[in-house]
């Protein structure tokens, strides 16, 4: 393939956006609209601990996945995957609602290397990051969208929220079906990968063998802790012990989210331009760690514009280190096993998200409950690792 240009990546990086929009409405609505479905932390616990677990089972067959089907239509299963899921949480029964976390938790753990291949060919170089930070702020955008969904369950009931949900997702995974015989063709991608012991033990081998690729990727496994238990227990949070109502916590967990969009952006064009893609990492996770000590000191006496302004800096944050992580990642893997490094690298972000969890909950139950123990305890993890990046970087410099 010919050197790509700007305007060549225009139509990957949106319809890849859209798709990963709303795979990440997906995995958030269910913790989003748990006080309407009448679920505690527990309850969101065990949902969030299965689609995060699936998805760090499947994310190492991603790359050799994507060898074989091609991305886009690797894309076209996960988002299917995803409205089956939703379509299955509208259940009041907690086995069926596991099953759809299940098909959603296989959703995310195939497509951030698949839509990752797609824009590796067509994103030049001096847009690498902004490039995949801007297909990476259809995270926050499923989170802003989750927010105000809370408004239309309100309004319609949150089970047929979910099903309108279901039919959209399910619709989109169609819609752009003419694009998968251009996109699976041509590609520069090592077919012959297959995943099994001796390729897995090849690809962590590859990653601990660089110290950028392997920093990035226990950088993934901290940062990740902070954006899940955000995402996950921020609405339960406000709810239960700030005493915002639930229409309220929705939407300052949607305008914190709005912020995290526009951050995944503003880092990637500062990645490229401004400062290095590490260096970049280091400030993030030295800061939202500083925001969820702030977010831990929440009270009833706290005005809602307080409450507001942090959580919107720890959402912008939190959420905001993803598309550096990923370019970085996939531009320092080997010719043609970008999908399949990444893939090996996803796996200690899953296992941040799963361990996110039950770490929360055991410091809700060893604290009595305790989201400020909570909240305080896992900045830690981010801002030690922020350091760590920023000394990687100086003595690279």
């Amino acid at each position: 393939m010919n050197i790509p240009r700007k305007r060549d990546v225009a139509l990957p990086v949106s319809v890849m956006l859209c798709m990963h929009t709303l795979i990440a409405l997906a995995v958030f609505i269910v913790p989003v609209m748990a006080p309407e479905m009448g679920l505690n932390a527990n309850d969101i616990g065990t949902f969030v601990f299965l689609l995060y677990l699936t998805s760090m089972i499947t994310v190492p067959f991603s790359g050799p996945c994507t060898a074989k089907f091609g991305p886009m239509r690797m894309m076209q299963v996960c988002v299917f995957c995803c409205a089956v899921g939703v379509a299955l949480c509208c259940s009041f029964n907690g086995e069926v609602r596991s099953l759809g976390a299940i098909c959603i938790g296989t959703g995310l753990g195939l497509a951030t290397p698949a839509a990752s291949d797609i824009l590796l060919r067509y994103s030049p170089e001096s847009i690498r990051s902004f490039v995949f930070s801007l297909k990476q702020a259809a995270v926050p955008a499923g989170n802003l969208i989750a927010g105000l969904l809370v408004l239309l369950a309100i309004a319609i009931g949150w089970q047929n929220a979910f099903f309108i949900i279901s039919i959209l997702t399910g619709a989109v995974a169609l819609i752009f079906q003419p694009l998968q015989k251009t996109w699976d063709t041509g590609r520069d991608t090592a077919d012959h990968i297959t995943f099994n012991l001796k390729s897995f033990v090849s690809g962590v081998r590859i990653i601990f063998a660089d110290q950028s690729l392997r920093w990035l990727s226990i950088s993934s496994f901290a940062f990740v802790l902070l954006q899940i238990a955000t995402t996950s227990y921020l609405v339960t949070f406000l709810v239960t012990k700030v005493g915002c109502d639930h229409k309220t916590a929705g939407i300052i967990y949607a305008l914190s989210f709005a912020g995290g969009f526009f951050s995944r952006i503003i880092f990637g064009i500062i990645a490229d331009n401004l400062i290095s893609p590490l260096k970049t990492l280091g400030l993030l996770g030295f800061i939202m760690g500083g925001a969820s000590l702030i977010t831990a000191q929440f009270t009833p006496d706290w005005p809602v514009y307080g409450i507001t302004i942090t959580s919107f800096a720890l959402a912008s944050t939190a959420a905001g280190w993803n598309g550096v992580y990923i370019a970085e990642t996939a531009a320092r893997a080997p010719s043609g096993l970008a999908s399949h490094i990444l893939g090996i690298s996803l796996i200690m972000t899953y296992a941040g998200c799963i361990a996110t969890t039950p770490l929360f909950l055991i410091l809700l139950s060893l604290s009595g409950d305790s989201y400020h123990i909570a909240f305080s305890l896992f900045a830690v993890p981010a801002i030690l690792t922020g350091l760590r990046l920023l000394s990687i970087e100086r003595k690279q410099v």
